[in-house]
């Protein structure tokens, strides 16, 4: 990886992905993209992960875009970059193919402190969302004369606060701290610093309670919802019912509520 700027670890069925430049407010460069789209396949790709946080260390979760980087030579560069991401060949899927949405598995963002401009796009692709007390939120594209630029706040914020919430925060590039991000409803729970990623881990845990391709067609589902018509999403329902009522885990699911005893789910 890039020089560990990207840091990646699994225990007890939860991945964390970290970013790792704190001298630079974990400022994102074209290597560290190719990094996370690495990672981001194995955790689609790896069936012990059933869900996935991403965190920041140091003050920041992401300062966005490394703006510093940019010069005209190693804008040729970062095109090459990006190229060889996109060359990183992802599984099909029905989910939209943004960087983290794209896990068909429980995300959640653990915000420990500044997630501004395409990090606040990542933190909208995630699930769920929990912040320190020490987070801040930003939009802060139109500051620099810019659109968002991967296009998940102008197509997720609406869903999550609200429209006009979220076009007063993409015009204004108003950065807000983690208290008013809970009172709009853009976090879930705010906590101490110190609490941040067992708070983080408490929920994946609670997500997980549920069988693995339940949970995936959950948010295939909830995510086609927001493109397909009434009737396409009817028959893509009857699809996933059909084929997770035949599944092992469903027969699992059955058998362990007779049994009075916690399923023990096998992803099949």
């Amino acid at each position: 990886m890039a020089d560990d700027k990207i840091l990646y670890s699994k225990e007890d069925g939860i991945a964390t992905i970290t970013f790792n430049r704190p001298e630079k407010m974990n400022a994102i460069t074209n290597d560290m993209l190719i990094d996370i789209r690495r990672i981001i396949g194995e955790t689609i790709r790896d069936d012990e992960v059933r869900a996935v946080i991403v965190t920041g260390n140091g003050r920041a979760f992401c300062g966005g875009t490394d703006v510093s980087a940019l010069s005209r030579s190693e804008a040729d560069s970062a095109a090459a970059s990006q190229r060889r991401a996109e060359a990183a060949s992802l599984p099909e899927s029905v989910l939209p193919p943004w960087t983290f949405s794209r896990i068909p598995k429980p995300t959640i963002a653990a915000v420990n402190g500044a997630a501004v401009g395409m990090a606040a796009e990542w933190t909208a692709e995630c699930d769920i969302r929990i912040a320190s007390e020490n987070a801040r939120f930003g939009w802060v594209f139109s500051q620099r004369g810019l659109c968002p630029d991967i296009g998940t706040g102008p197509y997720l914020l609406p869903y999550i606060i609200g429209l006009s919430r979220a076009l007063e925060m993409m015009y204004s590039g108003e950065i807000i701290d983690a208290r008013e991000a809970e009172r709009i409803g853009l976090v879930s729970k705010v906590v101490p610093p110190e609490e941040l990623i067992p708070a983080a881990r408490e929920m994946a845990n609670k997500l997980i309670r549920g069988a693995p391709l339940a949970l995936k067609a959950i948010k295939e589902l909830t995510y086609g919802s927001l493109e397909w018509p009434p009737t396409v999403h009817r028959t893509e329902t009857g699809k996933r019912f059909r084929s997770t009522n035949a599944s092992e885990d469903c027969k699992e699911g059955i058998r362990s509520f007779l049994e009075k005893r916690p399923p023990v789910w096998k992803g099949k």
